[in-house]
């Protein structure tokens, strides 16, 4: 009698600790790409610590922030159909933008990438925050687009590119989203059932980042983990 007791209290704890992860992961998502938009916004000032100053950069910075001003100026409440009709010309807006180099292509990227992920076209979203991340392997930009990459790799159901990503952006020196990024690649972790590398990121979450909501989070997953038999 005893057993069956510890067993459903087993499965409850299990069953809570879950509850907790995907409510909080449900909660932070929408806050968590709309930073994505503050970056871009934020982009230009890349510009001031790469050095650049010619006028052609500038002249497609500035013709990249009208794109994203057309689309985005009074679009509280506007109809599904003109924000899908918005959504069509800032891409074709955007093409010729995102095949540039440097600061314009990177932000060109970031702001298509944030689009089609409205659009729920995650598989051109994780194609353009690839592209972005490539453009700017050293700069702020990177880890974000990384990042991003993982989510919209989760939602195409691509467990191994997700946590390459997720690895990638977590480990990117400055990450400000960093323990968020260890606690997904611990989540895809699980998806893969490979219990072990799950547990260690979520023990990096834990070591790097204390008191975080994440490190929370991640020691619950592991005490689940622990009392599932999945790892030890």
């Amino acid at each position: 009698m005893a057993s069956n007791v510890l067993s459903l209290g087993e499965k409850q704890e299990k069953k809570g600790a879950q509850e907790k992860v995907e409510g909080f992961m449900i909660r932070n998502r929408k806050p968590i790409l709309c930073i994505v938009g503050v970056l871009v916004l934020a982009a230009a000032a890349v510009c001031v610590f790469v050095g650049v100053s010619d006028s052609q950069t500038k002249k497609g910075i500035d013709a990249v922030s009208a794109i994203e001003y057309q689309y985005v100026k009074k679009s509280d409440d506007i109809a599904d159909s003109e924000v899908a009709e918005r959504q069509a010309a800032a891409l074709a807006s955007l093409a010729s933008y995102t095949e540039k180099k440097g600061i314009v292509g990177i932000r060109a990227n970031m702001l298509a990438a944030d689009i089609n992920f409205a659009k729920k076209d995650f598989a051109a979203s994780l194609d353009a925050w690839l592209k972005a991340a490539a453009l700017g392997e050293k700069l702020y930009t990177a880890p974000i687009c990384y990042f991003n990459a993982g989510v919209c790799a989760e939602e195409l159901e691509k467990t191994a590119e997700a946590i390459k990503y997720y690895e990638t952006a977590a480990n990117k020196p400055d990450f400000y989203l960093a323990a968020h990024a260890f606690f997904n690649l611990g989540r895809m972790n699980e998806v893969a059932a490979d219990f072990e590398k799950a547990k260690t990121a979520y023990q990096a979450v834990i070591d790097k980042y204390p008191g975080n909501d994440f490190a929370n989070l991640a020691q619950s997953r592991i005490i689940a983990l622990n009392v599932s038999g999945k790892a030890e």
